[in-house]
């Protein structure tokens, strides 16, 4: 993988570490579903929780395919000034399941070595 910012950076890492975009057909994504995210004007995900249903609406250039254009998303950590936290449209293709196996707290004993390698 090569990094956006730093095109002389390349990170290596398992096939197992890559996930496939949406695009938008899956319908995996429902009111208060946890996933991640990438948040506006970045390249990078974050953990969110999607706050409304999302709305099928059938591609122009599919018709017999209804696909979801966008989710409204409540980023954690995201509150503003008041407390409260923003509802966020984000592109469909940008919103993935939470990816468990990436995910431990620090008191898990997590065996980090790569798939393969052991």
């Amino acid at each position: 993988v090569q990094d956006e910012d730093d095109t002389s950076k390349l990170i290596r890492l398992p096939w197992s570490h890559v996930m496939r975009l949406s695009t938008g057909t899956e319908g995996c994504f429902q009111k208060d579903t946890e996933c991640m995210a990438i948040f506006p004007e970045t390249t990078s995900f974050y953990r969110a929780k999607v706050s409304k249903s999302p709305v099928w609406k059938l591609d122009a250039g599919n018709k017999s395919e209804p696909m979801v254009n966008e989710i409204i998303v409540k980023f954690e950590d995201d509150e503003d000034a008041q407390g409260r936290t923003p509802h966020r449209r984000v592109p469909s293709r940008y919103v993935i399941p939470i990816p468990q196996d990436y995910f431990y707290d620090d008191t898990d004993n997590v065996d980090l070595t790569a798939p393969g390698q052991k």
